[in-house]
């Protein structure tokens, strides 16, 4: 063979005419050298950089082989040009053998095609399809015969392209627009790097040539091009391997995750009476993937965060282990996680019901199990009427400019913005559908439900629930009134209330506002669990229904109740208190009456019985000492605390100079030692007692005034 050809040999060779020869020359840009020649020059196309068919034909035309550097590289070819040589292989071998038997060479030819394209060989087929004619099968079956290899019949078209080679200067340059922050696309790579080869020096190249070469250089360094395009956060997202957790190793309530989540539907808000998007703060079980405890607020915050919890806590029946939590401000207050007490004064949640913490990392929502969760939690969100989408792309028509029949319709049909009422509703339906669902995953086709009952709690003990609401309850603090405690504009009382008026401690549930927890100010001692004041018809006995004379006859009772109780404690302290003293001041008067009228008396002295003197004054003095000269404590109704009973007997002792009982001295010496007197008290009457000190100094002319 020799190594070079004229376009008329090739047609020769192809079988074709030299015009389409020379056409597919030019589109294909085949390697030439010019000669000269009797009447000009004419071109000789290099056999080595022909296509593969062509070398073929031409091997086939001469009967006899290229030279061995333009034999395919077997180790480069692909997993279809393998399988298709083999193919090959089997049909020219079923070829051969059809042609040996055949007495009539060309009526044989014809027959095996048409058994080949009957689909008598389908797996053959199925690789080489119906492209496959005489004139093939003679030139595989040569080129098998000469070269003795099978995959010698591979199609290698394709696999050679004569293009520009781009420098390493070329490459920096490309791969410094691929990389830009901005994000650009290939395309505006493209055309941006051949500007900037020409002012460098470089030599320019086509378009495609940067789009394939940029293409191969993002499938080898995609985690450079997505960190240098999109940022830390992406590459974590896209490229960063994540942990696998095995959640075999924990059980139920271990470990809860807590996360907040924008409410894709609007909820009337109760302060603005306007449709706004609540946050949802959720508590979840990651061992049984069972949603606990949630709250519903405007903003997320830490006391919707504690409130949340303490729900978990009730529905659990016990005190997680762990509480895995976001990284967002709210999660790490110093309320919530005891952070810097000395400061703060107030222990941390978590320290106080013996809960460890874990927060998750910035930016890795892939950490959170919940992300997860509130993914399927979107269906209950985009079948509520007032849905507003994940963002803008998927915002309903009624938002979007121009779509006024669909807000015509929306009205129509009497949509709005769910209460809060509604939107508690509605949320504890879907999880109640959701724990039922079978799950993939760890839980391998187990429902959350069946999960989360082998392994809930027996309960919170009382210890447990003072522990809750202690730490969890939000706080206020009101002065008593008349009617009770006044809290969201309604009054809550108690009857232990009604004869109190003094600041106290109210703590109370954001959400179940059907009783309140009322304390003393110091926040220790529960006082009563007061409930709210129902409201009466004004005109109930004539206009009102059976339920409104009800609660009307309920309020009389009540208020007849109240007055009998203060009317038993009155005639109570007259009959102890105010009768027997006036009886002994209307004795005394009685006396120094009697001894006014009693006739005079002999002058002739008596003798005295002495020990008849000494006995009553003994007597006198043993009744003086056993009646006390002030009201004790126990019998004083305004005094509730043991702050107030202090405060009483201090005035007693120390301003008015009164000898206490020793009961209630040996009281107030031991109320001194108490914590309570020592953070809330000890200073206040240190510094009373100097003051009464040197106002009796100088009532008794000594000392500084």
């Amino acid at each position: 063979m020799q190594d070079s050809y004229t376009v008329k040999e090739i047609a020769q060779a192809m079988e074709v005419t030299e015009r389409a020869a020379h056409a597919r020359a030019v589109k294909e840009s085949w390697p030439f050298e010019e000669q000269s020649c009797r009447g000009g020059r004419r071109r000789l196309y290099v056999a080595v950089s022909l296509p593969a068919e062509v070398q073929d034909a031409l091997t086939a035309y001469e009967g006899a082989s290229l030279p061995a550097a333009v034999a395919a590289d077997e180790t480069a070819l692909t997993e279809d040009q393998r399988r298709g040589a083999l193919a090959r292989a089997d049909l020219v071998r079923l070829y051969t053998e059809a042609m040996a038997r055949a007495p009539r060479k060309g009526i044989a030819q014809k027959e095996f095609l048409s058994a080949y394209r009957a689909g008598v060989w389908p797996k053959i087929k199925e690789v080489l399809g119906d492209a496959v004619s005489a004139q093939s099968l003679e030139r595989w079956k040569l080129k098998l015969r000469r070269t003795g290899s099978a995959l010698s019949l591979a199609d290698t078209r394709g696999g050679v392209h004569v293009e520009p080679i781009l420098t390493v200067a070329h490459q920096t340059i490309i791969t410094a627009l691929v990389r830009h922050p901005n994000q650009p696309n290939i395309a505006e790579v493209c055309r941006e790097a051949l500007k900037a080869f020409k002012p460098a020096g470089l030599p320019p190249c086509s378009e495609i040539t940067i789009h394939r070469f940029v293409k191969k250089w993002i499938a080898k360094n995609y985690g450079e091009f997505v960190y240098s395009r999109k940022g830390k956060k992406a590459w974590n997202d896209e490229c960063c391997p994540y942990i696998v957790r095995d959640y075999t190793k924990i059980g139920v309530g271990d470990i809860l995750v807590a996360d907040g989540h924008a409410l894709n539907f609007e909820t009337i808000d109760p302060e603005t009476g306007k449709g706004t998007r609540m946050e949802l703060v959720l508590w979840y079980d990651m061992a049984s993937s069972y949603p606990l405890g949630w709250e519903i607020l405007p903003t997320e915050n830490t006391q919707a965060i504690a409130s949340a919890l303490r729900r978990a806590c009730l529905r659990l029946g016990k005190f997680p282990k762990v509480a895995y939590l976001d990284n967002g401000r709210a999660f790490k207050g110093k309320f919530f996680t005891g952070v810097d007490l000395e400061q703060c004064g107030l222990g941390g949640v978590f320290q106080v019901l013996g809960i460890a913490t874990i927060f998750a990392w910035p930016y890795h929502g892939q950490s959170k199990t919940i992300e997860r969760f509130f993914r399927s939690f979107g269906e209950l969100e985009r079948w509520c009427p007032s849905y507003v989408g994940t963002s803008i792309a998927t915002k309903p028509p009624r938002l979007k400019r121009g779509e006024t029949l669909h807000r015509k319709v929306y009205e129509a049909m009497g949509y709005r913005p769910l209460t809060l009422e509604e939107t508690h509703a509605a949320v504890a339906m879907w999880f109640d559908d959701y724990v039922g669902r079978p799950q993939r995953g760890h839980l391998k086709g187990r429902s959350p439900l069946e999960v989360f009952q082998e392994g809930a709690g027996p309960g919170l003990t009382d210890a447990d629930l003072l522990k809750l609401r202690l730490c969890m309850l939000s706080k206020a603090v009101r002065h008593i009134e008349q009617n009770g405690v006044k809290l969201f504009g309604q009054h809550y009382r108690h009857p232990f209330l009604h004869s109190l008026r003094h600041p106290v401690l109210v703590r109370y549930d954001d959400q179940d506002r059907r009783t309140v927890l009322v304390y003393d100010q110091a926040g220790k001692n529960l006082i009563c669990e007061a409930t709210p004041a129902p409201s009466v018809h004004p005109a109930a006995a004539l206009l009102g229904t059976t339920e409104d004379k009800a609660v009307l006859e309920s309020e009389i009772a009540y208020k007849k109740a109240l007055e009998n109780h203060v009317t038993a404690d009155a005639r109570d302290f007259l009959n102890t208190v105010v009768l027997p003293e006036t009886q002994h001041r209307m004795r005394l008067v009685a006396a120094k009456d009697a001894a006014k009228a009693a006739p005079a008396v002999s002058s002739a002295p008596r003798t005295p019985d002495v020990k008849s003197i000494e006995a009553a004054k003994s007597a006198a003095r043993a009744k003086l000492e056993a009646a006390p000269t002030y009201v004790p404590p126990a019998q004083m109704p305004a005094i509730v605390s043991e702050l107030d009973r202090y405060e009483y007997l201090f005035n007693l002792a120390v301003r008015d100079g009164v000898a206490l009982r020793e009961p209630d001295a040996d009281w107030m010496a031991r109320y001194e030692q108490t914590e309570e007197y020592a953070a809330c008290a000890a200073g206040r009457y240190a510094r009373l007692r100097t003051v009464y000190e040197r106002r009796r100094k100088a009532a008794n002319g000594g000392g500084d005034a």
